[in-house]
């Protein structure tokens, strides 16, 4: 994989001769008895791992890895849910040298292939229940390996610890790919390296004062930021325990948490009505990490918490709020350290209070915000302006200072805190045949925040519209992953415009909003 975008970081930064596996022994070495890993599966055995012998497994799966010819700037495709065996692996690469390439496990064939042609990928760990291990898109590649459930961990994998290779500690080598979803038709591949890494774990601990004695429950996927960055990282960082569950259940929620005597996790804003309806037991948790600044959440629940906002792009979080220094209710946060922040007018001047613009966020790349996508300098250059990076999210400036969430510039939704490029949805749609023209807006959803709703022309003017919907739905169904799929499918004669003759997606919201969820829609079934 060619993962070179021309990455310099500067002389000075604090991580000069350090990468992620140096931080992995520094901490063996410092904490070797202490808990690192807590596996929480609903069914099978509790298991874990000391960071000393977290380090030992990390080595034994990079033996593995290298016997089977992965070598360093190699991706390896992990399609895994929570487990320790992503974490080995995703440590075992980071080791070796290779990219860690971390996988949605509710893409489809289609998106995973996409994924192993964007990466030029060797290899793929994956789970059988994922139902892919047997797809052409990987039986093409050089080899797999399969989770075993019971202990969900990779046997197939475990070389000889001894015998595993090191590459030299190099911060601004590749370390992580991670698909995002843009405003384009595919989601784009945006690189981390081991310096962003150490910086999401340093700023993090920093951001949420974690220290030695934090315990951190993680149940969202680990394929994403919020997951690897804003929790796993900082744990990491300061030699805490993560307890991990493949993903989340009302029903263990507490009883994990007390179990374990958590003291931080993250609340995502798909689960805040499942939690907050359970009676709320005696805890040990300190914070929670959640979108948006809530007071009567902290009173409710009996514990502190954080305001923040970030996306894969920036690596952690440059907007958050702070333990002893609260925001406005319902803003984001205000700048954090480590990063500078502007809201630009529409006008290209700088926002002051009351007035809303784009968010844009200065920082190092490589370090602070992510390298750049691969294979894609197109996309890259195109996400900065000025050295700025262009978030394309609006905010409202406060009179506090603190921001407020306006809305997305970008044609994009966001599906159960899952981000969705309308244009990777269209795309399919408009391969359907007797499709003449389709585009796809957020409807407004209680429980997933927004789902998205499609219109479509048909071709012919005597179509029939009930098979036409089918038609699309069951398209979208075999091409993308579920919460990509339309919830609403309306055939009319034609979208309304704006200027350039673009589609008017403002009115289809509106439209979208007034029409009820099931009129003139096919039925299929619920996304999870």
């Amino acid at each position: 994989m060619d993962s070179d975008l021309g990455i310099e970081l500067p002389a000075l930064h604090p991580f000069v001769g350090m990468d992620v596996t140096s931080a992995l022994e520094e901490r063996a070495r410092r904490y070797g008895e202490r808990p690192f890993l807590v596996w929480e599966p609903p069914d099978g055995a509790r298991r874990t791992w000391s960071y000393g012998e977290f380090g030992r497994d990390v080595r034994a799966v990079a033996a593995g890895l290298a016997s089977r010819g992965v070598r360093a700037g190699d991706a390896v495709v992990i399609h895994l849910d929570n487990s320790p065996g992503f974490l080995l692996v995703w440590f075992a690469c980071a080791r070796l040298g290779a990219v860690a390439v971390d996988l949605n496990t509710r893409y489809v064939e289609d998106e995973l292939a996409h994924a192993v042609e964007l990466t030029g990928a060797v290899g793929i760990v994956t789970d059988p229940r994922l139902g892919l291990a047997d797809c052409p898109a990987v039986t093409a590649l050089g080899w797999t390996a399969l989770l075993d459930p019971a202990t969900g961990t990779v046997p197939e994998l475990v070389g000889d610890p001894e015998r595993a290779p090191r590459r030299e500690a190099d911060p601004a080598a590749a370390l992580c790919v991670q698909l995002t979803s843009g405003t384009t038709a595919r989601p784009k591949a945006a690189l981390f390296t081991h310096a962003n890494a150490l910086w999401a774990g340093r700023v993090g601990a920093m951001l949420w004062r974690l220290a030695p004695d934090t315990v951190q429950l993680i149940y969202a996927p680990l394929f994403h930021t919020h997951a690897l960055c804003w929790q796993l990282l900082p744990t990491f960082w300061v030699g805490g325990t993560v307890v991990v569950q493949p993903r989340f259940s009302a029903s263990r929620f507490w009883e994990v948490s007390i179990r374990n005597r958590c003291t931080h996790t993250g609340l995502l804003p798909l689960l805040l009505k499942v939690v907050t309806s359970q009676p709320v037991p005696e805890h040990s948790y300190r914070s929670w990490i959640f979108g948006l600044e809530m007071p009567r959440l902290d009173a409710l629940l009996g514990v502190r918490i954080f305001s923040a906002w970030g996306q894969t792009e920036v690596v952690s979080t440059p907007v958050v709020s702070e333990l002893d220094n609260p925001v406005d209710e319902g803003a984001i946060g205000r700048p954090a350290p480590g990063y500078q922040v502007r809201v630009r007018r529409d006008d290209g001047a700088d926002a002051g209070p009351g007035e809303t613009g784009d968010l844009l966020i200065g920082g190092v790349r490589g370090l602070s915000v992510f390298a750049g996508y691969l294979a894609d300098p197109a996309a890259t250059a195109a996400s900065f302006e000025d050295g700025w990076l262009l978030t394309g999210d609006r905010v409202t400036v406060l009179p506090s200072g603190a921001l407020r969430f306006a809305s997305r510039a970008k044609d994009m939704l966001k599906v159960g805190g899952e981000n969705v490029a309308a244009a990777e949805i269209e795309r399919v749609i408009t391969t359907v045949a007797g499709v003449g023209q389709a585009a796809v807006v957020a409807r407004p959803d209680p429980v997933r925040g927004e789902v998205a709703v499609a219109f479509v022309i048909a071709a012919a003017a005597d179509a029939d519209e009930t098979a036409l919907q089918e038609a699309v739905v069951t398209a979208c169904q075999r091409q993308l992953a579920d919460f990509k799929v339309p919830r609403a499918v309306y055939v009319v004669p034609e979208l309304p415009t704006a200027t350039l003759e673009k589609v008017a997606k403002g009115t289809l919201r509106q439209w979208a909003a007034a029409r009820h969820l099931t009129e003139n829609t096919p039925p299929h079934p619920e996304l999870p």
